[in-house]
């Protein structure tokens, strides 16, 4: 059973906190932050009382489900197939088309976990998206089992995102990505600091 995603943020901004070294120098910046915060993967150290904690990733149990404790507020989801999931986890799954903001209320889009959680802020409402963490250059704030993960997958992860940032400003969807060494220049950069 997937989980159709409640529009409960609409018309707010959303923080996504993604895993890219980057991060690490903003954690102080992050707690005086306020919106609501989709904390991916190993971003619920820096945001333990994110709006959401959202993995993805077939046959990675190991690497989430040790996270889980950590959460404390209301929604745990994922983009995953795996079993042996906790049943408070509601599980969403993942569309076809990667260009486009997804429609479906129980889907979302993207290669990877940071753009599938762009997906999912904005079928909760928001519309106001802005990125940290969204590095696609290798490194990580956090451990990770890759100690640096081939520039080729980030490649093919960006593929889309032009056209998914196009959608975006049509559809009236701001996204800043507040990552100053981020790749993905699709996105505006804007410093973290301006949304105190």
């Amino acid at each position: 059973m997937t989980w159709s995603i409640p529009r409960e943020w609409p018309g707010e901004r959303c923080f996504i906190l993604c895993s890219g070294e980057s991060i690490r120098s903003q954690a102080e910046t992050i707690t005086r932050l306020k919106g609501r915060f989709i904390a991916v993967r190993h971003g619920v150290f820096l945001k333990p009382d994110a709006d959401v904690l959202f993995f993805s990733g077939e046959g990675t149990n190991e690497i989430n489900l040790p996270l889980l404790p950590v959460f404390k507020c209301q929604y745990v989801v994922a983009r995953s197939k795996t079993k042996n999931l906790p049943p408070y986890v509601k599980c969403v799954t993942r569309t076809k088309d990667h260009e486009h903001l997804c429609e479906l209320p129980d889907h979302v889009g993207g290669y990877d976990s940071g753009t599938s959680a762009i997906h999912l802020a904005y079928r909760f409402g928001a519309t106001e998206i802005v990125l940290c963490g969204f590095d696609m250059t290798g490194g990580h704030f956090c451990p990770h089992p890759l100690r640096r993960i081939p520039l080729d997958h980030f490649t093919r992860h960006m593929q889309p995102l032009d056209a998914l940032a196009e959608d975006a400003r049509r559809k009236g969807i701001q996204i800043w990505n507040a990552s100053p060494i981020s790749k993905a220049a699709m996105f505006p950069y804007r410093a973290l600091e301006t949304f105190l």
